[in-house]
C-alpha cells in the first residue's frame, strides 16, 4: 500500500460483509448493487501495518435492499474516504 494506498483502501473497503448484515436474525448471503468511494484529500502517508477505522451506518433497509453511509479515518483520526453503498440480501 506503501505506492498506491487508495486503491489498497479501495479494495478493502469492499471485502468485508454489509453494515446490514449483523442486523439479520439468520445469515443470508448479501450482494453490492452499487458502490461509491470518494477520497479526501491531501491523502496522509500511511503504511500497511497502520490501523484505520471504519464506520458504517445503515440509513434505511427494508425488502432486501439496504442504504449505508460509512467513513473511514486515519490512526490520527483524520478523514479518508466517505462511502455511499446500496447492498441486496437474498434469502
Amino acid at each position: 500500500m506503501k505506492s498506491k494506498p487508495p486503491a489498497g483502501l479501495a479494495l478493502m473497503g469492499d471485502a468485508w460483509p454489509s453494515a446490514v448484515q449483523p442486523h439479520l436474525s439468520t445469515p443470508a448471503p448479501g450482494s453490492s448493487l452499487t458502490w461509491t468511494i470518494e477520497f479526501v484529500q491531501p491523502f496522509p502517508a500511511l503504511t500497511t501495518e497502520d490501523w484505520c477505522m471504519y464506520q458504517a451506518e445503515v440509513e434505511h433497509a427494508r425488502d432486501g435492499y439496504g442504504h449505508i453511509a460509512a467513513g473511514l479515518w486515519s490512526p490520527s483520526g483524520e478523514l479518508i474516504a466517505l462511502s455511499r453503498q446500496t447492498v441486496t440480501v437474498f434469502g
